[in-house]
């Protein structure tokens, strides 16, 4: 198992399972079921509480938005982020190596020219 401090590749889960997800809430709990760690490990390394996290997994608390991010790298899935585009009609595209390479070289073509 990885350390949990450690984010895995995050991969997209088969739409089957996502479209059977009729809430964000059973997008967020798909994300956590599939990731194979305990809720324990989950809220501790996201420093959720204890008790807010369980009342979050049964829809009486909300997942903080600023760790929705962490949560689907830690978990090594994006269901929340598949759900969201599905019912937003969009499709979630990830970009290439390459791609990320020739942005990253241009940024610093830029800072190289401004410097």
């Amino acid at each position: 198992m990885p350390l949990l401090s450690e984010a895995r590749k995050a991969a997209d889960v088969p739409m089957e399972f996502v479209k059977a997800c009729k809430d964000e809430l059973a997008a967020l709990n798909l994300c956590i079921t599939l990731s194979g760690l305990s809720d324990e490990a989950i809220y501790t390394e996201l420093a959720i509480d204890k008790g807010h996290f369980s009342r979050m997994r049964k829809g009486r608390g909300n997942f903080p938005a600023n760790k929705r991010l962490r949560l689907m790298a830690l978990c090594g899935n994006r269901a929340p982020a598949q759900f969201e585009a599905l019912h937003l009609n969009c499709d979630l595209v990830e970009r290439s190596k390459e791609a990320r390479i020739r942005e990253l070289e241009a940024e610093l073509e830029r800072a190289r020219m401004a410097a």
